[in-house]
């Protein structure tokens, strides 16, 4: 069980830097296009944002199973609570983007606080995948 929660996990953060990535090129792609973007290259925004909160989602489920069947809800270290804080941070992020996504009009582009926010929920996700390697390793 416990093997089978890991693969799982490994796989919400796949899932969650596949959505996060292609949701910066689509977004450096649509800056770079001369005029307005193309209709395809927009559909694929809603889509990225879906994977990557999909993918975060199943992080948190799957880390808060492992921590309390592995670790039995113990306090780990200020590492650990490190971890859960940027952790929490993506977690916001990917929420607001897909709300911001949902709400916003085809073709519009997100909201600026979103276009701050990307870039410093990629550095979390370095930060947070640092510490879990240092706190389980």
């Amino acid at each position: 069980m416990l093997t089978f929660l890991k693969i799982l996990h490994l796989f919400g953060l796949m899932l969650g830097a596949a959505g996060g990535l292609g949701g910066m090129m689509v977004a450096i792609q649509a800056k770079r296009s001369e005029g307005a973007p193309s209709p395809a290259l927009l559909a694929l925004r809603p889509r990225f944002t879906l994977v990557t909160l999909s993918g975060v989602l199943l992080l948190w489920l799957t880390g808060l199973w492992l921590w309390l069947v592995r670790y039995e809800g113990a306090l780990l270290s200020t590492a650990f609570l490190l971890k859960l804080v940027a952790a929490a941070f993506i977690l916001a992020v990917a929420v607001l983007g897909f709300m911001a996504v949902r709400r916003g009009q085809p073709g519009t582009p997100p909201p600026a606080y979103l276009q701050r926010l990307g870039p410093l929920a990629g550095l979390a996700s370095y930060i947070a995948v640092a510490l879990a390697v240092y706190v389980f390793a």
